[in-house]
């Protein structure tokens, strides 16, 4: 018998039968009759036990605010050490730089520390600036000034100097010390009337800190961050986000409202105790946050309610497997009383089969009785019409979808013939070679780039993104390509161009879309570089000796919502073998399988002199690619690059 055949002629097994299911749900009420008081006891065991976890995540969080505390507490006692040495020993070299390596090495929690006095102040009035580093954490001696490192004109060390008390910085990458990352407690050395002559800082892995923080982290169930004053994330569980983020970011680029109570009570320095579950789904959670003394640091512990009642709920589980199983004998009985209600249910089940192989013809029976069954067999009849109502219309649509398919391959064949190929211009003993590429996250897209010259030796270029994607973007798109070239071929400015097309485009546009763009211009005969911004990305310069830097093009409003005529023009000149690099934000902000943007720097380093323009867009491509690693594209993915040559490879006329 073929599978058509036995779909028609199905018979449904005793288990899967409606004699089952009636005993099923028997059984199952008399069940809810003997799991009710179970179901009690059960409600306030959880209550308990939930009380006592978040009694003990207390306890530890008030146990782990206090080592760490401790720890810092040991790191402020060793730099008073350095202060009141200071004050004691009077002004020798020697006599403080050895106080500081023996004070830093007699405590447990710093990899380093520096003192640091000005001019004047030592008797042999030469400056100091010396790091002593421990060599149970890798780090080495540095005589910074000796390193010819500008200690005095640093931000932080102008700051500690005006600081009241010392102040802990917020976590960095410290290649000083063998390439870890670090936190910084730093203090003013003051003389006699109470002047800052210098510093003192003391550096702790951050590391460190986590390790005091492991014991709280290795008990089921709980999650522990530890947060800088300035709010950036310290340690966390999840990968990638410690170090990279701020509290409030992390917050607002993971959708994490419900940390908001937790970045309040943090920016005030206060404790909290809450309940919250993330939005994103998840066990609940009974966070406790503590400030760490007073250091400006933070320690928040949750503890999530799904670990700590897992051992409940499998006990429970069990126990309703025994009541189940009792009730089951009971519903055996209700079974063989179901059967005489099954029979003609199963004759309108083999009709259904025949339907089921497109024998709509197949008669229903049963469909004259007044019961619940004629009912369930006249509905069957109406539902076999239907079916075939449906089907023709299926067969309709999917020929219109083929269509639609099929005419948007047409419409972006047609969008990419709109962009120009690759090409090289000459003129003026100079030539430009100008490459771009475009790749659409959809069939179509709203990205664009055009480039073009009117005879007289000036290449026109521009690169643009259009606030939205697919059909609707790609027919702003070609309207916007359209206007900015007519705008261009009228004369004038980049900045005067971004004007008319801006005045240009507001004109019918109802659905409120709109576009940035980057114009500009490039005189061949002298190097010449003028470019005007409606809201794009700023373009990248890559130097003939491999410099790379960021064109800071002012940017004026994007295209499409209002009217502007102040666009501000930006000036500049390319050299011999320099490479302009344009973009849309498909670029930058391409995500690999974690999330991670590709970014700014990634694009510069993308980037290498003597390569092509058409070969660097496609570098740049092929990087963004690999960083992306199979992840969805988000976005549409425009490049446009102009390599500016003299034939005689001099920098042009000035």
């Amino acid at each position: 018998m073929n599978d058509l055949s036995a779909a028609a002629t199905h018979v449904v097994h005793w288990r899967h039968s409606l004699r089952t299911r009636l005993m099923g749900w028997f059984g199952a009420l008399l069940a809810l009759v003997l799991v009710a008081g179970f179901a009690v006891a059960y409600y306030v065991a959880r209550q308990q036990l939930l009380a006592e976890a978040e009694d003990r995540t207390r306890f530890e969080a008030r146990q782990a605010a206090e080592r760490v505390a401790a720890a810092m507490a040991s790191v402020r006692i060793t730099s008073d050490g350095v202060v009141g040495l200071f004050n004691r020993l009077g002004l020798q070299r020697n006599d403080l730089v050895g106080a500081m390596e023996a004070l830093v090495a007699a405590d447990g929690s710093a990899a380093g520390g520096l003192v640091a006095l000005e001019p004047g102040v030592l008797v042999d009035g030469q400056p100091l600036a010396y790091y002593a580093g421990r060599d149970a954490f890798g780090v080495p001696d540095r005589d910074m000034l000796a390193d010819g490192y500008d200690l005095f004109a640093q931000g932080w060390y102008q700051r500690t100097l005006q600081a009241p008390a010392p102040w802990w910085s917020e976590p960095y990458f410290n290649e000083t010390a063998g390439g870890v990352w670090m936190v910084t407690l730093n203090r003013p050395l003051r003389d006699a009337q109470g002047v800052a002559r210098g510093m003192v800082s003391l550096d702790v892995p951050v590391r460190r800190l986590g390790e005091l923080l492991d014991p709280v982290r290795q008990i089921p169930g709980h999650r522990v961050m530890l947060f800088a004053p300035g709010g950036t994330i310290a340690l966390h569980p999840e990968p990638g986000v410690a170090l990279n983020n701020t509290l409030a970011g992390f917050a607002e680029s993971a959708g994490r409202t419900d940390l908001a109570p937790m970045e309040t009570a943090r920016a005030a320095g206060q404790p909290l105790e809450f309940r919250h579950r993330p939005p994103a789904g998840g066990s609940e959670r009974f966070t406790v946050y503590t400030p760490i003394a007073d250091s400006g640091w933070g320690l928040q512990i949750s503890l999530e309610y799904d670990v700590v009642l897992a051992d409940l709920r499998r006990q429970v589980r069990w126990l309703g497997l025994g009541a189940m199983l009792a009730v089951l004998v009971m519903a055996l009985v209700v079974r063989r009383l179901a059967a005489r209600i099954t029979v003609p249910l199963s004759e309108l089940t083999g009709s259904a089969g025949h339907f089921a192989i497109g024998e709509y013809d197949w008669p229903v029976p049963h469909d004259t009785r007044g019961d619940e069954v004629g009912v369930m067999a006249r509905a069957l009849e109406r539902a076999r019409d239907s079916i075939r109502f449906q089907l023709d219309e299926i067969a309709g649509m999917a020929s219109e979808r083929q269509k639609l398919e099929s005419e948007l391959d047409i419409a972006r064949d047609i969008q990419l013939a709109m962009l120009p190929p690759p090409r090289q211009v000459s003129a003026a003993g100079a030539r430009v070679e100008a490459g771009a590429l475009l790749k659409a996250a959809k069939a179509v897209g709203g990205d664009f780039y055009n480039f073009f010259d009117q005879g007289d030796g000036v290449l026109w270029f521009v690169a643009g993104d259009v606030s939205d994607k697919g059909v609707p973007a790609a027919l702003f798109m070609a309207r916007t390509m359209t206007v900015l070239e007519v705008a261009a071929q009228l004369g004038g400015s980049p900045a005067r161009a971004l004007a008319e097309a801006s005045r240009h485009l507001v004109e019918g546009n109802d659905t409120c879309m709109f576009a940035t763009a980057l114009c500009g211009k490039l005189d061949l005969a002298t190097g010449e570089l003028a470019m005007a911004n409606a809201g794009h990305e700023p373009p990248a310069l890559l130097r003939a000796d491999g410099q790379r830097e960021w064109l800071a093009v002012p940017a004026g409003g994007p295209l499409g919502f209002e009217a502007h005529d102040d666009y501000v023009l930006w000036t500049g000149r390319l050299g011999h073998g320099d490479t302009l690099v344009l973009y849309t934000d498909g670029v930058t902000e391409a995500f690999d399988p974690a999330n991670l943007a590709f970014g700014e720097q990634r694009l510069l380093e993308a980037l290498a002199p003597g390569r092509g323009a058409q070969g660097q867009c496609e570098a740049l491509l092929a990087a963004v690619q690999a960083f992306a690693a199979g992840a969805p594209q988000s976005d549409d993915i425009t490049v446009l690059a102009l390599r500016y040559l003299r034939d005689d490879g001099t920098e042009g006329e000035a």
